[in-house]
Formats: structure tokens, sequence, C-alpha cells
């Protein structure tokens, strides 16, 4: 796997609701921001995109390569907790 990953983005949402009903807006705000250093240091070079609506996307990577997106999307899915 590629240990430079410019030409990958991942996406992620600060939508409260995302992340449960006791989830304020300043909540989800703290928890996207953690959770965009925790992929950019695992995945050095990747931009992250902050969406705040969840409503008709989903989160997830895009890049040239779709088994490196799988596996970066994979890593986030086991990972993102570590931001709560």
């Amino acid at each position: 796997m590629s240990t430079d990953y410019t030409d990958y983005t991942a996406k992620i949402f600060n939508d409260p609701s995302y992340y449960g009903s006791g989830c304020t807006p300043e909540d989800a705000d703290a928890i996207c921001g953690r959770l965009a250093a925790l992929i950019k240091h695992q995945f050095p070079g990747i931009d992250v995109a902050v969406w705040t609506e969840t409503i008709g996307g989903t989160a997830g990577t895009s890049g040239p390569d779709q088994l490196v997106c799988a596996d970066i999307d994979q890593w986030i899915s086991d990972h993102w907790t570590a931001a709560l």
C-alpha cells in the first residue's frame, strides 16, 4: 500500500444526528476534528472533507485506487469511535 495519500479524500460528517441523539453541534465539530486528525495521522497526505449534512450523501473515501479507498474506509469504520 502507498505511504502517500495525497490523491485521496476521506469524507466525514459533522451532522450531530450522525453521532447520536445526545450529540450537540459543538460535540459533532469536536468529534470531526479528532477524527480528521486520526485519519491524517494514519494516512499521510490525505484530504479530509467535512460535510455538514448526511442527507443525500455518504461518508467514504475517493481516490484513484478503489482497493486503497476500501482499506481506508475499513480503517475509519474500525477506529472512528476513538474520536468520541
